[in-house]
């Protein structure tokens, strides 16, 4: 499968926001900013990070039950579903932005 030309992923997890944390206490919050995100996302939605019939975790700043219904939306095309995963996630970055200057000026 093709990556897409933006990713690194050699060694990409040593420069991860997130290292050394328990995974099960990750947020979204976490990947926001993260030099790797999109190459966690990636490997996310190749690598099929599921236990049992279900994928884990937060990945590339998405909860896992996010990629799953993309991944089916968009037919398991990697490359679709990895588009949508970006937006989905950029999108909360900003809103996460608005809501923080939202709150700061009242």
């Amino acid at each position: 499968m093709k990556v897409p030309p933006s990713l690194d992923l050699k060694d990409w997890w040593r420069k991860a926001a997130c290292l050394g944390k328990p995974i099960d206490l990750l947020t979204k919050r976490d990947c926001y900013g993260c030099p790797v995100q999109w190459e966690c996302l990636w490997i996310a939605i190749t690598d099929d990070d599921r236990l049992g019939d279900h994928p884990l975790f937060i990945r590339g700043g998405l909860p896992a039950n996010r990629r799953e219904r993309l991944w089916w939306k968009y037919d398991r095309d990697p490359h679709l579903v990895f588009i949508a995963c970006q937006v989905e996630a950029k999108e909360g970055a900003i809103g996460k932005r608005k809501r923080r200057k939202t709150k700061a000026n009242t």
